[in-house]
């Protein structure tokens, strides 16, 4: 359900924030100078349920940093972090540019702005534990399978005599018989 719902708000937002280089179609009322500051909020709101999506990994990142025993989620949860914390200052400094009319500013930073990264960050490693989680699934049933397909029962020789006995049973220093 993580995986799922990521991808859902990653789609959009990865189309809003890189559609243009792409020369995609983008709205109108996300395109152009004037429509900035709204392109921005509207990545920075599909970039919100993302990290909410993906909470475990700050969760159980940062309490590894802390620990100081920092893990894969914490790696994860740092880069996502500072993509967003980098992303907003940016927010805050085109919002101020536009307060001041100084749109050398506004234009510098909507550039700068990485709130897909976060969101891509904490997608790409999810599909990577969903992949995950299907292989061990898929050799635990292999295995399984292996086991199933080890004989029951055994042929041994005891006291002179051919005897079959269930498998578990068989000792060391019986002579088995194949």
């Amino acid at each position: 359900r993580r995986l799922f719902s990521s991808v859902c708000f990653l789609i959009p937002l990865m189309y809003i924030a890189m559609g243009g280089m792409l020369k995609f179609p983008i709205p109108q009322f996300l395109t152009g100078t004037e429509n900035i500051l709204v392109n921005t909020l509207t990545q920075l709101i599909l970039t919100i349920p993302v990290l909410i999506i993906n909470k475990k990994f700050f969760t159980s990142g940062f309490k590894a940093l802390l620990h100081k025993a920092p893990n894969m989620d914490s790696l994860v949860a740092i880069g996502s972090s500072t993509s967003f914390i980098y992303g907003l200052i940016s927010f805050y400094f085109m919002c101020y540019g536009a307060g001041h009319n100084n749109l050398h500013l506004v234009h510098k930073y909507s550039h700068e702005l990485y709130f897909e990264s976060a969101a891509m960050i904490l997608t790409l490693v999810t599909i990577g534990k969903y992949l995950e989680t299907k292989s061990k699934a898929k050799t635990s049933d292999a295995l399984g399978e292996l086991i199933d397909l080890a004989p029951k029962t055994a042929n041994v020789i005891r006291n002179g005599t051919e005897t079959t006995i269930p498998a578990e049973e068989v000792k060391a220093g019986d002579t088995l018989i194949i």
